[in-house]
């Protein structure tokens, strides 16, 4: 009998032939099934195909357990490949592992030589010069991967359309390379790809630029640790209410996080036969190529146009529909628009449709009900939820996740490990690199400060030398890298200035800056061929300059449009575009004032850059108006590439940085800011916005004429990230002033958020904190604030945040020493009656506070007993424990639950807060049976909550 690794080493030229054409499914099988190691698999996965395969045999004949592995794999996936190869393996290959292979079955195939072999290895990978001759009786085994359809009529069919798919998805997309697949070897899906953060989707309708709405969601989500997890593989898991599989679900993301990618996952596995092996066919379609429709057709035309190898099957396949999933990709493409609140039409796979009443039917379950449909799309794309059984919200990386993705594209783990901690340790590119595209451009960027292969001369070159700091820096060296290493290919190095390297890119800079800010203006982010050339630039440029680079080609069979690879290089771009063309200060202050509030002056004296269509326009433009919400992080890059031209880093595009006009332009900034913050009535937003712009501009200059005006900030109810933190304090550093109220209430800014404040607070005279999942480590912070000799705190609000005991235990603390604080609110914190154990000794002591709210807390007999110990010692102290004893108090929280409402947000916090319940309780403690009043309040109160309970 011969033995399964003689068998493999008697064969392993046409083994080699046979497999090389598409080694991923074998590949991953192997691995699997533990006859190759993780290690072993992404490592051949990085090689060529034939190599790869070649490796492989060699790896697998190492032993007699690892040929017997890999011939029971082989017998699995032997759909994936050519006739030949599968009538090899019924003769050859065991169903299951046995201790050797029989004579007969180690017989070698019989091979007509065309010609003699030689032993040239890459002789051995031409297809013509071996042949096998095919059975006709390939016994069936319906546990393979490929042979789970019922019909035999579909298998061939099935497997061709499965090897397409995983030609199309095995390979990471880079939109840095325009379009194309990633150059290095690094590419594969299998590499490359990192999990997302998918959880239920519950958001309200938002006009704030979709980057910040996905920061604001992100804080709110990871502060409460309140969320449902969903993995892009488990989309289709069933759901715990219905015990059922989702039929429709819709997958939302800002353009950038990740929804592309984590369906072209989801094809991959399929393909594979590792995931979604219920369905019997996936088909996916993008809305962009959609666009390309404009006759009437049916699903049926649809379909066998664009999986032609699957036209004669579609009948076949389309009549059990249970059986088959649509992937529709990126809504928010689609040119049409779509009529959801319509009539259903009564339509069949063959009748034929508008292409936009096809993909309604098709999503509303109208056709093909018993189907599954996964729908992607941006936020700002109308599609009900009313007609999803699940909808999910990607929310990009998880901080490990950001840890994994450099890991993955630097192959050096040290430099990985440099790359995150310096990440980690800046807000700025912390926040940005949740999202796997920013992710990408700062790891590029930061490539440029660190190498694993430094060159003599440039011992010295690492993250700690120069690393970017703001988003614009980032940005500023991811197009720097850009140009250097794509456009200049044997002009430019990394020891080239990068004046140079600007300067022989600055005819095509100036042509995309001003397309990319003529086209910001007007809303438009999709160019035509001639809207290129009328600017400039030549669309057969691309491959061979920077822009692919910057800019996405989309080939389409019958068009082909470009746009900015994301919405936010298009911004820097303009951004770019507009620092280097105003040269006169009166000319920038003009233009912001244009930009960040709509204001235009007279037509005599339009600014260069704010004249032509554009005015026309927006002349009757409101404060506040969608424009200048959408021009936020433009305006935030602007201040960024004009500090950096004050610096004289433009040089290259600009002769001279000094700009026309006086005095010192920092300074003009500096007197500009203040006048907003001093006479201008201006939206939260709006106000934030300027406080990054002056984070970005980052010039003390500047800023410290700003930052006295700012005397009251309120930001109730906005949803703060950590970087919305950090301007704030940068700001606010260089005010020698009391701040009168920072409102911060509702905001979620989180233990990070408040601890990246923590400098400031000791001058915020009123300081709201509300419902910010705060906890223990909060009330560490807020005591040594309040010991803080420093400390000009009168009025704290803690409420609706989980302090605990331990944390009150703290604040008692520090109050034995305050001489400051005035006012206390610490309803709905989490104080039990351990909670209260040192409240007396340490608030007899204090001689300043007036007024301390603890209601809605639990804490118990001893507790109550304590605090009237206290009122005895501190007759002048207020202490309101009882929703009952504060008519006042009662009417607040009435106002407060009509807020929560009509304010679904609201709701999430509060409902995280357990705040709802706790009420009750404290109300029923308060026994508001009496008559007067307040006991009428009280129990309005109560059933008014009662009410909102059960509608939510």
């Amino acid at each position: 009998m011969a033995s399964a690794q003689q068998l493999l080493q008697s064969q392993r030229d046409v083994l080699l032939e046979w497999l090389s054409p598409n080694p991923s499914p074998l590949l991953r099988w192997l691995c699997d099934d533990k006859v190759l190691s993780r290690a072993q698999y992404l490592s051949l996965l990085e090689r060529q195909p034939a190599n790869a395969v070649a490796a492989t045999l060699e790896v697998v004949c190492g032993s007699e357990a690892s040929s017997l592995g890999f011939l029971t794999v082989l017998g699995k996936v032997q759909d994936y490949y050519c006739a030949q190869l599968q009538a090899w393996v019924q003769q050859n290959c065991p169903e299951e592992p046995l201790g050797r292979v029989s004579n007969e079955a180690a017989a070698p195939v019989k091979v007509e030589e065309k010609r003699k072999s030689k032993k040239n290895l890459s002789k051995l990978f031409r297809s013509k010069s071996k042949e096998f001759a095919v059975t006709q009786d390939i016994k069936e085994n319906q546990t393979h991967p490929l042979r789970n359809v019922k019909s035999p009529n579909l298998r061939v069919p099935i497997s061709t359309h499965k090897n397409t798919l995983l030609s199309q998805t095995e390979r990471m997309i880079c939109y840095s390379e325009g379009g194309g697949e990633v150059s290095n070897s690094r590419s594969h899906i299998e590499i490359r790809y990192t999990d997302l953060f998918v959880t239920e989707d519950e958001s309200m309708e938002s006009s704030q630029h979709e980057y910040f709405n996905a920061m604001t969601r992100r804080a709110r989500i990871y502060a409460h640790q309140h969320c449902h997890q969903i993995r892009p593989q488990h989309l289709l898991v069933p759901q715990e209410a219905s015990k059922r599989p989702p039929k429709r679900i819709k997958v939302k993301g800002i353009a950038g996080i990740g929804k592309s990618v984590a369906v072209q996952r989801l094809m991959y596995e399929w393909a594979l036969g590792k995931n979604l092996r219920e369905f019997t066919c996936v088909f996916g379609l993008r809305f962009r190529e959609l666009n390309l429709i404009d006759a009437p057709l049916s699903l049926l035309e649809l379909l066998g146009t664009r999986f032609q190898y699957l036209r004669d099957v579609l009948p076949a396949l389309l009549e059990s529909p249970g059986s088959l999933l649509f992937i529709l990709d990126g809504l928010d493409e689609f040119k049409y628009q779509l009529k959801w609140d319509g009539a259903d039409k009564d339509i069949s796979i063959d009748t034929k449709v508008p292409v936009s009443e096809l993909m309604v039917s098709l999503i509303k379950g109208s056709l093909l009900p018993e189907s599954s449909v996964i729908l992607t799309t941006r936020p700002s794309t109308d599609a009900p939820k009313r007609f999803f059984q699940r909808c999910c919200v990607v929310l990009g990386f998880e901080e490990e996740q950001v840890k994994e993705y450099a890991s993955k594209f630097y192959s050096d783990p040290q430099v990985a490990e440099k790359v995150y901690n310096y990440i980690a340790m800046n807000d700025s590119l912390f926040v940005l690199s949740f999202i796997p595209l920013y992710c990408y451009i700062i790891c590029t960027a930061l490539s440029e400060f660190f190498s694993a292969n430094e060159r003599e001369g440039d011992q010295g070159r690492s993250l700690e030398v120069n690393p970017p700091r703001t988003v614009s820096e980032v940005y500023s060296c991811y197009l720097v890298t850009a140009i250097k290493h794509h456009a200049l290919k044997g002009k430019a190095d990394r020891t080239t200035p990068k004046s140079e390297v600007l300067s022989l890119a600055k005819g095509q800079l100036i042509a995309l800056g001003r397309l990319a800010y003529e086209n910001l203006l007007k809303g438009n982010i999709l160019f035509e061929q001639k809207d290129l050339e009328q600017f400039g630039l030549h669309p057969q440029d691309i491959n061979s300059t920077f822009l692919c680079q910057v800019l996405v080609v989309i080939e389409e069979e019958k068009t082909e449009m470009f746009s900015f690879f994301h919405l936010t290089v298009q911004e820097y771009l303009a951004a770019l575009y507009c620092a280097t063309n105003l040269s006169k200060q009166e000319d920038i202050l003009q233009a912001l004032n244009f930009w960040c509030f709509g204001d235009l002056p007279s037509p005599s004296s339009y600014p260069p850059l704010i004249s032509h269509s554009q005015q026309l326009n927006h002349k009757d433009t409101n404060k506040d108006t969608k424009l200048q919400k959408s021009l936020q992080m433009f305006t935030r890059f602007f201040m960024g590439v004009i500090r950096t031209r004050l610096e004289g880093q433009l040089q290259g595009l600009v002769q001279d940085p000094v700009l026309q006009g006086g005095q010192d332009f920092p300074v003009q900034l500096g007197l500009w800011f203040q006048d907003q913050f001093r006479g201008r009535k201006m939206s939260n937003e709006i106000a934030l916005n300027l406080l990054h712009c002056l984070m970005e501009l980052h010039m003390q200059e500047a800023t410290s004429r700003a930052a006295p005006e700012i005397q009251r900030l309120h930001l109730f109810k906005m949803k703060l990230s950590v970087v919305d933190c950090a301007a704030l304090h940068y700001v606010l550093q260089f005010s020698p002033h009391t701040l009168k109220e920072l409102n911060l209430g509702y905001s979620n800014i989180g233990n990070r958020g408040l601890s990246r404040l923590g400098p400031i607070l000791h001058r915020c005279e009123s300081l709201y904190l509300r419902y910010n999942c705060l906890d223990k480590s909060a009330a560490i912070l807020e005591s040594a604030i309040l010991k803080s000799k420093d400390c000009q705190v009168k009025k704290l609000y803690m409420c609706g945040n989980n302090l605990g005991p331990e944390g009150v235990l703290e604040l008692w603390s520090a109050l034995e020493r305050n001489s400051t604080i005035e006012e206390l609110y610490l309803d709905i914190t989490g104080i039990t009656e351990r909670g209260t154990e040192n409240i007396v000794n340490c608030l007899s002591n204090n001689t300043t506070l007036k007024t301390l709210t603890i209601v809605g807390n639990d804490i118990g007999m001893t507790g109550r007993a304590r605090i009237k110990e206290l009122e005895r010692r501190r007759p002048g102290l207020r202490i309101i424990g009882n929703f009952v004893d504060d008519l006042g108090l009662l009417q607040a929280y009435l106002d407060w639950v009509q807020e929560i409402r009509e304010d679904p947000d609201q709701m999430n916090a509060v409902k995280n807060a357990d705040a709802l319940q706790s009420v009750l309780k404290g109300l029923r403690v308060a026994n508001a049976d009496g008559e007067g009043e307040n006991a009428m309040k009280a129990r309005e109160l109560e059933a008014q909550i009662l009410q909102l309970l059960q509608v939510n």
